[in-house]
C-alpha cells in the first residue's frame, strides 16, 4: 500500500512538474509584426521545439519512473501479459516437439488472459469497504434520500411537514442505512463481493432511470389504486429495462472484472453528485418558500367546538356531485330527511376544479379574469379578499379544517394566516420519526419501484400526513373515519366562544372508498354511492348534535362540495360536472322543523361567499347576492376547468352555464383560457 502511494505521488509531482514547465515557458502577449515570408519556417521551428523538449521531459520522466519502481523492487510487469524471449527451435533436436506444444499453450492461456481483460487484484476488507460504501450510498440515497427530499420540497402544498423538518430526520437514517449496507457488503469476498455489488449499483441505476425517465403516465396519489392493466405497455417497457440494466452489468462484471469495478464506482460517485445538487436546488426553493411564506400547521382545536350563542358551518365533502345526489335520491327518496329546514339547491354550479382551486375560491370568492396569468391569479386571490377579516370582525371564531386552502401558493395572503384560530404558524411541527419515515418509504418506492411493484407501495397522502406528526401538535387530517367515530363517540361541546364559524372539508365522495353508509369504516372497499351516504350519515350526525345543544334553529349550515366529478382530461368537457349545495339558514323553530325544500334557482358557488357573510350579519351586497336572494329564470354563471396531463396542469378554460346546469346543452366554452406553468 505504501508502495502504491509512492508511485502515484511521483506520477502527480510529474504531471505537476510538466504543467509547471508549460506555464513558465509559455510567452506573455506581445504585439510585433512578423514578415509573412518567415512566418511559416518559424511556426515550424517553434513546433519542432516543443516537440524536442517534450520528448526529452517525457524519456527522462519514463526512466526516473522505472529507477523508482527498481528502488521500490515494484515488479511494472505484475498481472501482465509479457511476450517472452525469441528462440529457434530445431525440429530434428530432442525434445522439440515438447517446447512447441508448451509455447502453444502459454499462448492459448495468454490469448484467454487477453479476452477477459487484465487479472483481478484481490480486494483487502478496506478496499472492498470503501467499493461498498460509494455503492450502498448511491442506492440508499436515490431511494431513501433524494426521492423523499425531492417529493417532500415539490409537496409542501398537501403535506403537514416541509423539506427542513425531515431533512434532520432523513439524513442520519440515510447515512446508517448506507454505513449498515455497506458493513455487510464488505464481507464478501472475491467474485461474490464482485456480483453483490454489482447488484447494488444496478439496482441504484434501475431506481434512477425509473424515477427519472420510466414514470411518465404514473397517476398521482388522489386515493385512487393502481389499475396495471392500464398501463400495460410502460410496464413491459419500464420491466425490460430493469433486465437490461441488471443483467447487463453482471455479464461485464462476469467478463470484465477489470472494467466494471471502475465503472461502478465512477457511475455511484457521478450520480451523487448529480443528485446532490438537486437535492440542493429543492432545499434552497425550500429555503425561499419558507422566507417568504412560513410554513402554517393546520389543528384539530375547534374541530368539536360550536359557539354557546351563534353558528355558522359549512361542509364541504369532496366530489360530491348534483347527478351523484340525484342518483342516492332515485334509489332512496327519504334519504334527506333529517336536513329539515334545508333548501336543496339542484341548479348549482362550481367554481373552479379540482380542490386545490375550488377551495381557495370558496374561502376568497376571487375567481381569475381573463387576460390574467396564473401567477397573477394566485398571488390576488387572498390579497383582494376580505371574506376571512369580514368573518372575524363580526365577532366570529374561524376554524378552518381543509388540506387545500394553499396560502403557501403566494406571500401575498392579506393575512388570511392570522384569522383562523386553529393555525399554527410558528412552523414548528412535531415529527414521529419511525413513522415518518416509514411513510416517506413507501412514497418512495412507489415513485422508484418497477411498475408491477408499484401497487405495493400505493399511499394517499392525508395517509402520510395522519402517520406522520405528532399527536400532541393534534393536527388535522382529512380522515372522515376518525372524524366520524369522534363525532359519534365523543359528540359536540360548547366553547367559550358565543359565535363560531367552522369550514369543515372531508373526504366525502372522493376516493379511497373505506366507509360504510353507515359512516364507520366499512370491512371491505366499499364504492362511491355507499361513502357518500356515509358522509351524509356524518353530517346528519351534526345536526343531531346540535339539535341536543338546542342550537340547530339559529345555526346556519351549508353543505357542498369543492367541485363535483372530477375526471383528468387534457380535452374539453364531456360531461356537467357541479358540486351540490344543500343550505339551512338561522330560522325559527317551526322553520327549522319543516321538511326539505327543493330550489332550481341558478345559484351556486359564486353566492357562497354573500350568503356566509349574510349569515355572520356582515355587509352581503359587495359579495353579490345570497343563495336566497336569486330568482329562477335566466342568469349566466361562470366555470372555469382545468385540463391535465395526469401530472401537470396545463390550461384553465371558462364555460358559461346558462340555463340547467344538469343539461350539457346549456354549456358553452367562452373562449377564455389562462396557461398554467409547470412546476
Amino acid at each position: 500500500m505504501q508502495k502504491r502511494l509512492l508511485v502515484a505521488l511521483f506520477d502527480t509531482a510529474s504531471i505537476t512538474l510538466a504543467a509547471t514547465l508549460v506555464v513558465l515557458i509559455a510567452a506573455p502577449q506581445a504585439h510585433a509584426y512578423v514578415d509573412p515570408s518567415v512566418m511559416t519556417y518559424t511556426i515550424q521551428a517553434v513546433a519542432g521545439v516543443a516537440v524536442a523538449l517534450s520528448a526529452v521531459l517525457g524519456v527522462a520522466l519514463r526512466r526516473t519512473r522505472k529507477v523508482v519502481f527498481r528502488v521500490l523492487k515494484i515488479d511494472e510487469n505484475a498481472n501482465k501479459i509479457v511476450e517472452p524471449a525469441v528462440h529457434a527451435i530445431d525440429p530434428g533436436s530432442t525434445g522439440a516437439e515438447e517446447r512447441l506444444r508448451e509455447a502453444a499453450e502459454e499462448a492459448e492461456q495468454a490469448r484467454i488472459l487477453l479476452d477477459r481483460g487484465p487479472r483481478v487484484r484481490p480486494l483487502s476488507w478496506p478496499q472492498r469497504f470503501f467499493r461498498a460504501l460509494v455503492g450502498a450510498g448511491f442506492l440508499v440515497a436515490t431511494v431513501f434520500i433524494v426521492t423523499p427530499l425531492e417529493l417532500v420540497g415539490g409537496g409542501a402544498d398537501s403535506l403537514n411537514f416541509g423539506f427542513f423538518d425531515v431533512l434532520p430526520i432523513v439524513l442520519p437514517a440515510g447515512a446508517a442505512g448506507t454505513l449498515a449496507l455497506a458493513l455487510v457488503l464488505s464481507l464478501f469476498r472475491g467474485r461474490i463481493f464482485d456480483i453483490a455489488l454489482t447488484v447494488v449499483v444496478a439496482l441504484g441505476l434501475c431506481c434512477y432511470v425509473q424515477s427519472l425517465a420510466l414514470n411518465g403516465p404514473l397517476p398521482v396519489a388522489d386515493g385512487t389504486s393502481i389499475d396495471l392493466s392500464k398501463f400495460k405497455t410502460i410496464t413491459v417497457v419500464g420491466t425490460a429495462v430493469w433486465l437490461a440494466i441488471i443483467v447487463s452489468l453482471l455479464v461485464l462484471n462476469a467478463k470484465k472484472a477489470s472494467v466494471c469495478r471502475p465503472l461502478l464506482i465512477g457511475l455511484s460517485l457521478g450520480l451523487l453528485v448529480v443528485q446532490g445538487a438537486s437535492v440542493a436546488s429543492v432545499g434552497a426553493a425550500a429555503a425561499e418558500r419558507q422566507e417568504t411564506n412560513p410554513p402554517v400547521l393546520m389543528t384539530t382545536k375547534g374541530l368539536y367546538d360550536v359557539g354557546a350563542e351563534s353558528n355558522v358551518v359549512v361542509f364541504v365533502l369532496d366530489t360530491f356531485d348534483t347527478r351523484l345526489m340525484e342518483d342516492l335520491l332515485a334509489s332512496d327518496p327519504d334519504i334527506l330527511d333529517d336536513f329539515t329546514g334545508f333548501t336543496y339547491f339542484r341548479n348549482s354550479t362550481g367554481s373552479m376544479i379540482p380542490t386545490r382551486y375550488g377551495v381557495p375560491y370558496l374561502l376568497s370568492g376571487i375567481m381569475p379574469q381573463e387576460g390574467q396569468t396564473y401567477q397573477e391569479y394566485v398571488d390576488s386571490r387572498y390579497r383582494d379578499s376580505s371574506f376571512m377579516k369580514d368573518i372575524s370582525q363580526a365577532g366570529y371564531d374561524i376554524g378552518i379544517y381543509s388540506d387545500s386552502v394553499r396560502t403557501g401558493d403566494s406571500p401575498y395572503t392579506n393575512g388570511f394566516n392570522d384569522y383562523p384560530s386553529n393555525f399554527i404558524t410558528d412552523g414548528h411541527v412535531e415529527l414521529n420519526a419511525l413513522p415518518l419515515l416509514s411513510a416517506l418509504t413507501k412514497m418512495s418506492l412507489y415513485r422508484v419501484a418497477p411498475w408491477p411493484l408499484k401497487p405495493l407501495f400505493w399511499f394517499y397522502t392525508d395517509e402520510i400526513n395522519r402517520s406522520s406528526i405528532s399527536d400532541t401538535m393534534e393536527p388535522y387530517i382529512m380522515d372522515d373515519i376518525a372524524y366520524a367515530d369522534k363525532l359519534f363517540d365523543e359528540g359536540l361541546e360548547i366553547s367559550d366562544e358565543s359565535k363560531a364559524f367552522r369550514f369543515i372539508h372531508l373526504i366525502g365522495a372522493h376516493a379511497p372508498f373505506t366507509m360504510g353508509a353507515d359512516g364507520r369504516k366499512a370491512a371491505d372497499e366499499t364504492d362511491q354511492h355507499t361513502q357518500a351516504q356515509g358522509s351524509l350519515r356524518v353530517v346528519v350526525e351534526y345536526i343531531q348534535q346540535l339539535k341536543k345543544l338546542d342550537l340547530y334553529d339559529s345555526a346556519t349550515i351549508i353543505i357542498t362540495s369543492d367541485h363535483g366529478d372530477w375526471y383528468i382530461t387534457d380535452e374539453p368537457l364531456d360531461r356537467p360536472t357541479t358540486p351540490f349545495l344543500l343550505v339551512k339558514p338561522s330560522e325559527t323553530a317551526e322553520e327549522a322543523a319543516a321538511p326539505l325544500k327543493v330550489s332550481d334557482a341558478p345559484t351556486g358557488h359564486l353566492d357562497f361567499n354573500a350568503t356566509v357573510i349574510d349569515a355572520v350579519g356582515g355587509d352581503s351586497s359587495p359579495y353579490g347576492p345570497t343563495v336566497f336572494e336569486v330568482e329562477p329564470g335566466d342568469r349566466p354563471r361562470f366555470y372555469w376547468m382545468t385540463t391535465s396531463d395526469g401530472h401537470n396542469d396545463l390550461q384553465w378554460r371558462e364555460y358559461e352555464i346558462d340555463g340547467d346546469v344538469l343539461d350539457f346543452n346549456d354549456w358553452r366554452p367562452t373562449g377564455a383560457t389562462i396557461d398554467i406553468p409547470k412546476e
